[in-house]
């Protein structure tokens, strides 16, 4: 049995604020990537979640199904939604994030203030390379770097290589899985990258129909890891959140 609390491993940050920040990965990405964010967020309780497989959860097996994994989620979540609470997915976390809340909605628990999907196109968008997760691995690789977030030394290095790429496969291929084709009953803030070619923001917008309140498109500059580079948004995510507070 896997401990719940290894779905948070960094705790729940300002264990005073009022408000909670639950925060999903991308593909090969773990939940160290948002702790920077506590210094900006202060008013908020910024807790990013671990998927199995990386970093504090090297030694547990990658899952490749998404079915699995919102299930996983959702029974660790549930303890913890005591607090009115957003849900932000960065680019694979986006999919993972609405396929939550609907797994949420299921089992009768409070359902996000606000889910901001970032870097995905909207749940029934079709992935720019079908079968990329089974790809050879120097075609993977390249299929990686569009994306810009993984540091080049991961494919020179042999055994960062060797360690990453299962992670990275199991992670690509889980952006094939279906997920609901229903909108959500709480609102949606997209966010996007003005640079970004995997997910631009013409197909952002597709997130409208997902919105079953209401619907709004951030446009920030930068490519798909947009967060790591532009100056206003933390800024903006910080108002955003006081928004819907």
């Amino acid at each position: 049995m896997v401990d719940k609390s290894s779905w948070f491993p960094f705790g729940f940050g300002g264990e005073s604020a009022a408000r909670r920040l639950f925060c999903l990965p991308f593909a090969g990405g773990g939940a160290s990537f948002f702790l920077p964010w506590r210094k900006n967020l202060n008013k908020v309780s910024v807790v990013p979640v671990q998927y199995p497989g990386r970093e504090t959860r090297l030694n547990e097996p990658c899952h490749q199904d998404l079915g699995r994994l919102v299930d996983e989620l959702a029974i660790a979540l549930a303890p913890h939604l005591d607090h009115p609470y957003s849900l932000l997915g960065y680019s694979l976390g986006a999919k993972i994030g609405f396929a939550l809340c609907h797994r949420l909605a299921e089992l009768g628990l409070p359902l996000p203030e606000l889910f901001i999907p970032a870097a995905h196109g909207a749940p029934d968008s079709k992935p720019s390379t079908p079968g990329a997760a089974i790809l050879p691995d120097d075609e993977f690789i390249e299929h990686i770097r569009r994306y810009g977030g993984v540091p080049e030394l991961v494919f020179q290095d042999p055994e960062l290589r060797q360690m990453m790429l299962p992670i990275l496969r199991a992670d690509i291929g889980l952006v094939e899985h279906p997920v609901p084709d229903l909108p959500l009953s709480c609102p949606i803030l997209a966010y996007s990258g003005n640079e970004d070619l995997a997910a631009q923001a013409t197909s952002m917008q597709d997130w409208r129909r997902f919105a079953g309140v209401s619907f709004s498109l951030r446009i920030f500059q930068g490519g798909h890891f947009f967060a790591r580079t532009a100056a206003d948004f933390l800024p903006t995510l910080e108002r955003d959140l006081a928004r819907i507070a």
